[in-house]
């Protein structure tokens, strides 16, 4: 199975194979502000499990606590599609809400729950904590 992940303007897209490795609900203030809401919807794939398709993207590199980040965004519409993470260097961050033809399925992990807004409610299957064993086992 594979699925196409596009920005707003159509003009940046890639495509994915398979399900994500992880699959996860961010709370942390990075993803916050990536995305504008009160928390992001991130699904990571294996590098061989990813492909750019149409590329439009500038890159803004971010470090802070947990090193360096590569947020790729479309040029023309501004939507983040793709990233590169230290602390995920085993894989490539996609933006969950890209995904809109064929959606992602549930989350099966919550990364840093310390800095979740307290009214937000998720169902247990996904409050489960990402830990280090987590990403490298996937």
């Amino acid at each position: 199975m594979t699925r196409l992940a596009k920005c707003c303007c159509g003009k940046t897209q890639i495509e994915v194979s398979d399900e994500p490795a992880i699959n996860c609900v961010c709370h942390c203030n990075n993803c916050k502000q990536r995305t504008g809401s009160a928390f992001g919807i991130s699904a990571y794939f294996r590098h061989d499990q990813f492909q750019i398709i149409k590329d439009s993207t500038n890159v803004y590199e971010l470090k802070n606590e947990q090193g360096k980040q590569q947020r790729h965004f479309c040029q023309f519409c501004g939507s983040t599609l793709f990233w590169y993470a230290d602390c995920f260097n085993n894989y490539v961050g996609v933006a969950g809400g890209c995904f809109t033809d064929n959606p992602l399925p549930q989350p099966t992990y919550s990364c840093r729950i310390d800095n979740q807004s307290t009214w937000i409610l998720l169902p247990d299957s996904v409050n489960r904590p990402l830990t280090q064993t987590d990403m490298e086992t996937h």
